[in-house]
């Protein structure tokens, strides 16, 4: 259980708040899209956390600092400490409660910097922070403690004080009421007729508003990751062949909310029947039978998956010399490899205070699919497993069939997988070569 409401702990004038809200400032202008970002969120407190990444911090909360005192946020400090990297940490606080915060590259992540009471909440959490990040390192104070709240505090001294939104006072002065309706008065016609840009007494800000809504999108959409392949993976490999006189024919699975949803056919030989199928079937299975010959197992497994939001992706040309160059290594071991071009992942547009659509800002940044297709023996996803980290599947298919002659690409057990993998959406160059809408394809055969 995580708590929403934040928490101070005060020490020789430092009042360390754990528990704000944090969101990822993608691309350039840092800190104008904190102050949007505040203005938004109607914040009365935030703070900046940036390395090579950047985040902002926001705090609806009343917070009263006593006398002369630094109020800080605790992510923003062990942000400041680990410029680089990943890198987490859980701190017990009073009540028997657990802060979790986690830092990349500089950044606080978001959905870390929160409270939570008892560890279940917090392990769930840190494995997804793990499959994003395999190499999360994560300072577990129950368990070790290495003095990091004192750490914290000392560190306070350099970095991280929250600012205060400024804002008008609830009461003005009369002579100020006075002022600013002579100055709305005065006001030329073009800028009072400016109320289409105008939400709730506030500016919008086309690039702040683009990036709600990618940031709404994302959480919608998840990633399996290393962790989700594998767990597929090891499902295929642990049927059975051949079983009790029955033959496998073939199996399927697709992705359903948190599981792996699987069914498999099998063939009756001679030797068996539906009896013998139900006494040696694997637990889990459940089974029904296509009088007189076949039958069909359906399972489900577990499927870890990482939300969208929380992945820090890599852009095309990362990928393109990167990722491609290591799946155009292992082409030998697949028979197909196929992998289009990007295409945005579809956002609905921000609507402005006469709910019309807002153009998409110039340079702002969102996500990008592309398509996957390949096929291989199902020995040869070992080698793509490593490489999975940012893609999802949407289906995946096991033939089985007689080979005379195995190879390194033809097999007995043959699969194919259809799925995405996502990339940031950078702006395209300004000189495209001819032909590069038609996507790569790596290897058909």
């Amino acid at each position: 259980m995580a708590f929403a409401s934040f928490h101070i702990e005060r020490r020789d004038g430092v009042g360390l708040v754990f528990g704000m809200e944090w969101f990822p400032l993608l691309g350039e202008h840092s800190y104008r899209q904190a102050s949007s970002l505040v203005r938004r969120r109607h914040a009365k407190h935030w703070v900046m956390a940036a390395g090579a990444a950047a985040s902002a911090g926001v705090l609806n909360g009343r917070v009263k600092p006593q006398a002369g005192e630094r109020l800080c946020s605790a992510a923003a400090v062990f942000a400041g400490l680990h410029p680089q990297g990943t890198v987490a940490a859980v701190i017990p606080l009073q009540d028997e409660r657990l802060w979790l915060v986690a830092v990349h590259e500089g950044a606080v992540m978001t959905r870390t910097d929160l409270l939570h009471q008892g560890f279940a909440n917090v392990r769930d959490i840190l494995g997804q922070l793990q499959e994003a990040h395999p190499g999360l390192l994560v300072h577990d104070e129950r368990l070790a403690p290495s003095d990091l709240l004192n750490r914290l505090f000392f560190a306070a001294q350099e970095y991280g004080e929250l600012r205060r939104s400024n804002r008008l006072p609830r009461r003005l002065p009369f002579f100020a009421v006075a002022g600013v309706i002579g100055l709305i008065w005065l006001a030329n016609s073009e800028l009072s007729q400016r109320d289409d840009e105008a939400v709730g007494g506030h500016a919008v800000d086309p690039a702040a508003a683009w990036q709600d809504a990618i940031a709404g999108v994302a959480q919608r959409h998840t990633v399996h990751g290393v962790a989700g392949l594998q767990s597929l993976l090891e499902s295929l490999k642990a049927m059975p062949v051949y079983l009790s006189g029955w033959a496998l024919v073939q199996a399927e699975c697709q992705p359903r909310a948190t599981h792996w949803h699987c069914r498999a056919r099998y063939r009756r030989d001679e030797a068996g029947d539906n009896q013998s199928l139900i006494d040696a079937a694997m637990p889990g299975w459940k089974l029904t039978f296509d009088p007189m010959q076949d039958a069909q197992a359906v399972w489900a497994v577990n499927m870890p998956t990482v939300p969208l939001a929380m992945v820090r992706l890599y852009g095309p040309r990362q990928n393109d010399a990167r990722l491609v160059s290591r799946l155009q290594n292992m082409l030998s071991a697949f028979t197909e490899f196929q992998l289009k071009s990007a295409e945005p992942l579809p956002v609905p547009p921000p609507l402005d205070a006469h709910q019309r659509p807002i153009p998409r800002p110039s340079g702002v940044p969102g996500y990008q699919r592309r398509s996957m297709r390949l096929q291989a023996p199902l020995r040869s996803l070992s080698l793509l497993q490593p490489e999975a980290l940012h893609m999802s599947w949407e289906r995946v298919v096991l033939q089985v069939g007689a080979v005379d002659q195995p190879t390194l690409r033809a097999s007995g057990l043959q699969v194919s997988l259809s799925g995405v993998l996502y990339e940031m959406d950078t702006p395209k160059l300004p000189h495209t070569k001819p032909g590069d809408a038609d996507g790569t394809r790596l290897h058909k055969r």
